[in-house]
């Protein structure tokens, strides 16, 4: 998968993705084509121009994006290595937990632990050590409010049963995440990534493009990722491929 994005490399769509949801008219009611002030070099080929000052995508463009990601995410999926979704935003943290609940992901919502992916082996003893609190003392901390507990048991959400360093990191801001991103890039970790105009796109295996602080926009790219999943379980995609595991 290479990093450096250019235009043409979205020219060909991909044969098992149906467009009958992912029309042009749905991509610009969402706002997800409004980019920012400032665009990347690696990204003006992508835009087709400014309106009122903003960076606006090529429409066709945000399509192909997320039908590409959508069939990787089903090939990582296979390949049976956790998935991990990275997230600083507050008003998503809803949606991103329960797109990971629905999917069998899992997510890292709170300021980045540094060396979680780097030094998995001691961030993995110390969730270990606080999972053992918890089921011993857990009840009586949370009723007393401890701050230390809470502040580990919130580093800890979403990673309770993670097995091992995730096959594919979904980063919604590779800028606010910026630790997250580059130990993901130190251990070669394939990152897919919601990129805005003014992002770097160098490191970045697939990116989604489109207006990544909108709760609108990353909502409905979720939904419809859900809903490819929700047919390719109907069509027996999702149980062949968990027959596997």
């Amino acid at each position: 998968m290479n990093s450096s994005i250019k235009k043409d490399s979205y020219s060909k769509k991909p044969k098992s993705i149906s467009n009958k949801n992912l029309s042009l008219t749905s991509v610009l009611e969402t706002g997800g084509h409004l980019g920012r002030p400032q665009v990347h070099r690696s990204q003006r080929t992508l835009c087709i121009g400014q309106k009122n000052g903003f960076w606006v995508y090529d429409g066709e463009i945000i399509k192909q994006s997320l039908q590409v990601s959508y069939l990787y995410l089903k090939y990582f999926m296979g390949k049976q290595g956790p998935i991990l979704v990275i997230n600083q935003e507050d008003s998503l943290k809803e949606g991103v937990k329960v797109f990971c609940e629905k999917l069998g992901f899992y997510h890292m919502q709170e300021k980045w632990m540094g060396g979680l992916l780097t030094n998995w082996g001691q961030a993995k003893k110390q969730r270990t050590h606080f999972l053992k609190v918890q089921e011993t003392h857990g009840e009586l901390l949370e009723k007393n409010k401890d701050r230390p507990y809470l502040k580990v048991k919130n580093r800890f959400k979403g990673l309770e049963g993670m097995p091992g360093r995730p096959s594919l990191c979904i980063i919604l801001d590779i800028q606010d995440s910026e630790y997250a991103f580059k130990e993901a890039l130190k251990l070669k970790i394939p990152v897919m990534a919601f990129v805005n105009t003014d992002d770097d796109l160098n490191g970045v295996s697939l990116p989604i493009f489109g207006a990544n602080k909108s709760l609108k926009w990353v909502r409905w790219a979720f939904n419809l990722f859900l809903y490819w999943y929700d047919k390719d379980e109907k069509k027996g995609w999702v149980k062949e491929n968990k027959s596997r595991k």
